[in-house]
């Protein structure tokens, strides 16, 4: 009996200390490790997030770009951090999902080193663009035109998601574009917008001042129904039903963060996004968010989004590098 009272006792004592650390977290500046460049999609959520969290937190959670090895790196110091709550991660679809079907070997198991703490974007949708001397105005068209000229027109994209997306898109459509894949965003879009490119697969924000200004034409969008904001562009799905992909992020922590810090992270987190400039502003982005979620259903999302891209891998014959 005395062994069990010990026993019950330390585990009150526990769980005080969890309760009472989460109370007092965070007593110093917080990492945010995102593996994308500065200005890219995650980065700018990155940093809406963190400055929301520094101001209700009271300390600052710092932002801290690495783009080494497409990324990897940066997931690997987040993998391999102290998980204390202060080293945090900006998982994406690449980082927690398409990674382990591109590549032979990680530095890390998105599997094993990473608990989703809260999601941030649900989806964000691609858009295809076109170069205005390209004689279509619909994903229809577009298609039409890629039968009439096989192997003949070209689509840029990067080697990543978007390029593996495009692949897909052509085996599903039954049309036989080239991809042209780019390192960075910026080639591939003054490319397309001067016409060496006819196609490109790409998020909207990235191309907004090319079709304010012309320079190009998006003819369709990859998300399931026509997404908030921009109902006039048409889906995929209308011409090929049951196409819906997108990227999405969330926000995640070593393995072995404690409960009472990724919880307390996923109320702040889940308040703010629920708040309608947010919203609006993650909208004007070409991303839409519903919550941060629970901890079962970002692991539920996140198993059926490995196992969708597992499919696609085999769909295109990925070859992992």
């Amino acid at each position: 009996m005395k062994a069990l009272a010990k026993l019950l006792a330390l585990c009150i004592f526990c769980a005080w200390c969890g309760a009472a650390a989460a109370q007092t977290y965070p007593v110093k500046s917080v990492r945010f490790i995102v593996p994308n460049g500065a200005g890219s999609s995650p980065d700018v959520v990155a940093r809406l997030v963190a400055e929301r969290l520094s101001r209700r937190l009271g300390q600052q959670f710092l932002v801290e770009n690495n783009i080494a090895g497409a990324g990897l790196v940066g997931a690997q110091l987040a993998a391999k951090a102290p998980p204390d709550g202060y080293t945090l991660f900006m998982g994406s679809a690449s980082a927690m999902a398409s990674n382990l079907v591109m590549f032979k070997s990680l530095p890390y198991d998105p599997r094993k080193d990473f608990v989703p703490v809260a999601g941030l974007v649900d989806n964000g949708p691609y858009v295809l663009a076109v170069h205005p001397d390209v004689p279509v105005k619909s994903f229809g068209e577009w298609v039409a035109l890629a039968k009439s000229r096989p192997g003949k027109l070209s689509f840029a994209a990067d080697a990543g998601l978007a390029g593996i997306i495009g692949r897909w898109l052509n085996k599903t459509a039954g049309i036989d574009v080239v991809h042209v894949p780019y390192k960075a965003i910026p080639p591939s879009v003054q490319d397309t917008a001067g016409g060496r490119v006819e196609m490109i697969l790409i998020s909207p924000i990235a191309i907004a001042p090319f079709t304010s200004s012309g320079k190009l034409r998006i003819i369709a969008i990859t998300s399931g129904k026509r997404f908030p904001g921009m109902e006039s562009i048409p889906t995929i799905a209308e011409t090929l039903p049951g196409f819906q992909i997108g990227g999405w992020f969330l926000l995640a922590a070593p393995t072995g963060t404690p409960g009472e810090i990724t919880q307390r992270l996923n109320r702040e987190v889940d308040t703010y996004l629920k708040e309608p400039e947010i919203i609006e502003r993650l909208r004007n982005f070409g991303f839409s968010t519903s919550g941060a979620g629970t901890l079962q259903s970002l692991q539920e999302f996140i198993r059926s989004e490995r196992a969708r891209w597992v499919r696609i891998a085999k769909e295109v014959g990925v070859e992992p590098q």
